[in-house]
């Protein structure tokens, strides 16, 4: 008797287990069902968690119901499980990496040759009429003016020396930054102008701006050098008449950009062919989800739709919720 009742019980399961398994998406399964489902394969948890986003919609369309209605989990599951697969993923990768590589090679050719030649076109340009080559600068020390009375400082003056580096310049601009050398960081700051010409390296003063006559005027010309750097930025040099700064020298920005490169990356080129052309580079995600689509209608294009459904109405879901 105990043994017949055990043969029982051994069938129900069975018949339980088979039939969950094989039961259509357009089902929904009781919590047996979902529960034993779940203890033969944990990914069947998502699976079925996908199903019940459209579970309104299979009540409401009848065509849908008739196009889902031999799908079971059990397919969902095993094509879920396929594009879980690393050699599928591998695959994907490899052969996305193929199709991008080949059509940036087709751009490539055309277009490659004319960045590479406008592109040393404009560093030759730059470097012939950018204003840090035509002077450098140097701290050379502080003059102090005092009050009548000796005991605090009226002003201070900062001394550049103003060093030519391809012949004579007729003036320039420069701003400069203070950094003790103990904290590496920038305590005060200040810009200068001057208009004389100058055929060889030469002392200008300027007066010093608050911030920097609070940080020096209790310092001597020994110590400044002692225990600060300076770090210069050339904003502009006058040269036969002509006043040369960054907007002088035209460099459209998609090659600006990349100016200090010695040599530029796939990406890169992409990025100037855009700008420069006007072509559209090819997209690596653009590509992968056409080639994705692709292999996943090859594998089970009934899977392919039903998760295109739930995607849908899963973005649904998320427009209303931000609404």
């Amino acid at each position: 008797m105990k043994k017949n009742l055990l043969l029982v019980c051994l069938i129900i399961l069975i018949s339980i287990i088979s039939c969950s398994k094989k039961k259509s998406v357009i089902e929904q399964l009781d919590l047996n069902e979902v529960t034993s489902l779940i203890k033969q394969d944990s990914l069947y948890e998502s699976v079925i968690q996908e199903v019940e986003k459209v579970r309104d919609v299979f009540e409401k369309d009848l065509v849908l119901k008739s196009k889902f209605k031999d799908f079971t989990y059990e397919n969902y599951l095993t094509y879920y499980k396929m594009l879980s697969d690393s050699t599928f993923q591998k695959d994907m990768y490899n052969k996305v990496t193929k199709v991008y590589d080949s059509e940036m090679d087709t751009l490539l050719v055309k277009y490659k040759p004319t960045i590479d030649e406008k592109m040393l076109n404009y560093k030759k340009k730059v470097k012939q009429f950018s204003p840090k080559t035509f002077f450098k600068v140097k701290f050379s020390s502080i003059d102090k003016e005092y009050y009548s009375s000796m005991t605090d400082v009226k002003n201070v003056n900062v001394n550049f020396k103003i060093t030519p580096l391809k012949g004579s310049i007729q003036g320039g601009s420069f701003r400069y930054k203070i950094i003790p050398k103990v904290t590496k960081r920038s305590v005060a700051d200040g810009g200068c102008r001057f208009s004389s010409f100058t055929k060889k390296a030469s002392i200008y003063s300027w007066e010093a701006p608050y911030d920097i006559e609070n940080e020096f005027k209790s310092k001597s010309t020994d110590s400044i050098k002692e225990n600060y750097d300076f770090e210069y930025e050339i904003l502009s040099v006058r040269v036969g008449g002509i006043t040369y700064d960054s907007g002088s020298i035209d460099v459209p920005f998609s090659y600006k950009y990349y100016m200090d490169k010695d040599s530029l990356s796939t990406y890169e080129y992409s990025s100037i062919i855009e700008d420069e052309f006007g072509i559209t580079p090819p997209s690596y995600i653009e590509i992968l989800n056409k080639l994705i689509s692709n292999e996943k209608q090859k594998i089970d294009k009934t899977a392919y739709d039903l998760e295109k459904l739930i995607d849908s109405i899963s973005e649904w879901v998320l427009v209303l919720t931000n609404v």
